[in-house]
């Protein structure tokens, strides 16, 4: 009878394929050159380019352009929110309900002067800014729950809101962050993610 003897080869094998997937390549597209290294049951990825760059990509060619309206949109927020406060502090005394409010307001005015400190590369703060103040215009909009509408301080701050043009200020800023969401949304559609181990 013959035994047979079997063991275990090691070899190391360098596989080359490419992927085509007739898919058109967006405009901010660019060539993958990468190399796959397995070893020990181990998977990594190590880069074909020569030139590394450290510095980060643009997620598009419009984000200064978003950043500057960004700007502009919080110093302009900034300002009103400003102006109501200075209308609105004299009569805090007289109103917890008052006082709440201006604590709210002026919070939101140290918060954008923090965010501004940084004006070219702060987008995702400058974003977060204009989100804070559409709620806080939301809020001030809303009746004390004691005394509702028909509340001393309700009607104050209701023309202190209309006088200072914060609704309009916020269509602008909701108008502006739906077409930063669209445009944000169409590039992370266009992009393809590399995990690595």
């Amino acid at each position: 009878a013959n035994l047979t003897r079997s063991s275990f080869l090691q070899a190391n094998v360098l596989f080359h394929f490419s992927l085509d997937f007739h898919v058109k390549q967006p405009q901010n597209g660019k060539l993958i050159n990468k190399t796959i290294i397995v070893e020990d049951n181990r998977m990594s990825l190590a880069n074909d380019n020569e030139e590394e760059s450290t510095s980060a990509p643009q997620w598009t060619a419009e984000e200064n352009e978003y950043n500057v309206v960004a700007v502009a949109m919080l110093e302009k927020t900034r300002s009103s929110i400003q102006l109501l406060n200075s209308e609105l502090a004299p009569l805090v005394g007289r109103s917890n309900d008052l006082a709440v409010r201006l604590k709210q307001s002026m919070r939101y005015v140290n918060e954008v002067d923090g965010s501004l400190e940084n004006r070219e590369r702060n987008l995702a703060q400058h974003v977060e800014m204009l989100r804070k103040y559409v709620q806080l215009v939301n809020s001030l909009r809303e009746p004390s729950p004691l005394g509702g509408v028909r509340s001393l301080e309700y009607v104050l701050i209701k023309l202190a809101v209309e006088k200072y043009d914060l609704l309009a200020r916020q269509q602008e800023v909701n108008e502006y962050l739906q077409r930063l969401e669209t445009v944000w949304n169409e590039y992370k559609n266009t992009q393809v993610v590399l995990l690595e181990n």
